[in-house]
């Protein structure tokens, strides 16, 4: 954390000059007036990074309960459905059963490998960015994998062989971006909030006593 003091002595109207228009702007914590910023920041990253964890935890746990549901409904949609006879079900199935197994892998090696989240302002803050990027390029791969559904669906209609395996993979990959697009969606929304908030805590301003006057300290 760099620090940046002002001379030993400031004028009062300089004082006056410099914290009036951050006070209005809701910019300085008039709690923090006559302290150090230092402990406070440190409790506020603290926190964070208990909330960080906490939602990247929540959000694995999202995703691997709806892996589960997925496999366990498509394999049961396999076990009762006939691949000949009722070929749209029984793809539909597979294809679900297929992708659930797949998520539920990653949410429980996810959960497996992750350790604590970093406590320090400057880690943590690459850590929120980094899950903040994974989730949107999930975002985007969700919305393909629906178009690529929307477009089997489409194309089942003309005149492909074996139209149910079309269909029941179509309709599947839709279901899966769909519904991975919400649980995405959700922690990518949360992480943008909490990103918002250690940038704003990125820069504090405190005043102290000095031997000769008043110091200005703005922290990083």
């Amino acid at each position: 954390m760099a620090s940046i003091e002002s001379p030993s002595s400031v004028p009062p109207f300089v004082i006056a000059a410099v914290l009036v228009p951050l006070l209005v702007l809701g910019g300085l914590d008039t709690k923090a007036l006559g302290q150090s910023g230092g402990p406070s920041h440190d409790s506020l990253a603290q926190a964070q990074s208990v909330q960080f964890g906490d939602a990247k935890r929540a959000h694995l746990w999202r995703v691997g309960a709806w892996g589960g549901v997925n496999a366990l409904g498509g394999l049961a949609l396999v076990w009762a459905s006939s691949r000949s006879a009722q070929s749209t079900r029984w793809h539909f199935g597979a294809m679900s059963a297929g992708w659930g197994l797949v998520n539920a892998g990653i949410a429980a090696g996810g959960l497996l490998a992750s350790g604590p989240p970093p406590a320090e302002p400057g880690p943590l803050l690459a850590a929120e960015r980094q899950f903040h990027d994974v989730l949107l390029l999930n975002l985007g791969l969700n919305v393909a994998y629906s178009a690529v559904g929307a477009t089997m669906l489409g194309a089942s209609h003309y005149g492909v062989d074996n139209v149910g395996r079309w269909r029941g993979f179509g309709t599947s990959l839709i279901l899966q971006g769909a519904g991975l697009l919400v649980l995405d969606g959700i922690a990518f929304w949360a992480s943008r909030g909490r990103l918002a908030s250690l940038l704003d805590a990125g820069v504090q301003l405190s005043m102290r006593p000095a031997p000769t006057g008043l110091a200005l300290t703005f922290q990083f």
